[in-house]
């Protein structure tokens, strides 16, 4: 090859680069959104769906219950202090309240639910939600993401911002928590068992007095 063939080479790959990358943002403005982020299924709830076996959606209705039977779902996952059992009615769908405030999340909290989440999908399709399906689910999700399926801390922000679920005004507690998280201390803390990423945490403290004191005398101090 010719010494100007190969700087034709060069400047045509700079060219292609330059031409890629301004067609992305214009396909985003277009509605499109990059391949790996939540699928909208029912927008009528926020319903989105993460993996083949996770989903997330604010607060669902009993005229929601034929769309998540459906979609096979066989747990739901709430975030707020509301009572499941109200919408679910009779139906065959198990219920796990974990009620909390995205102000208020710590790492505990975020081990505690992915640990419920990776347990509840042995048994089949998980659906997560809070009120609005924003804010908190927003939070788990995003963490789902970086601690169990192992994307980077920035693209599960742009999704959680732009994957269509509310204004980053909406999310301003999940988006503060997900940016200082520690993300290998928490795939640490998940893969070993441990309840939370500080050894002072809690939940850390009742298992040592536990330990130390025995089971009953932790439940049931005396008075």
């Amino acid at each position: 090859m010719s010494l100007p063939s190969i700087f034709r080479g060069v400047i045509a790959a700079a060219l292609l680069g330059t031409a890629l990358q301004s067609i992305i943002p214009l396909a985003q403005a277009a509605g499109e959104t990059p391949a790996d982020w939540a699928k909208p299924v029912d927008k009528s709830f926020n319903l989105y769906q993460m993996s083949p076996t996770l989903y997330r959606s604010a607060l669902p209705a009993s005229a929601n219950v034929p769309e998540l039977q459906r979609l096979r779902v066989k747990t739901v996952v709430s975030f707020i202090k509301d009572d499941d059992r109200e919408w679910i009615g009779q139906h065959d769908l198990e219920a796990v309240s974990f009620p909390t405030h995205a102000d208020r999340v710590d790492d505990a909290d975020v081990l505690k639910v992915l640990r419920i989440l990776q347990s509840a999908e042995q048994n089949g399709p998980v659906l997560m939600h809070c009120k609005h399906g924003r804010d908190r689910t927003g939070l788990f999700a995003a963490m789902y993401r970086t601690v169990v399926q192992g994307w980077s801390k920035d693209d599960a922000l742009k999704e959680m911002t732009q994957g269509g679920y509310g204004t980053e005004d909406d999310m301003t507690d999940a988006i503060a928590y997900v940016q200082k998280a520690d993300i290998g201390q928490l795939q640490q803390a998940l893969a070993s068992g441990e309840c939370s990423t500080s050894a002072f945490a809690g939940c850390q403290l009742k298992g040592w007095l536990a330990d130390t004191f025995g089971e009953e005398s932790v439940l049931h101090p005396a008075h």
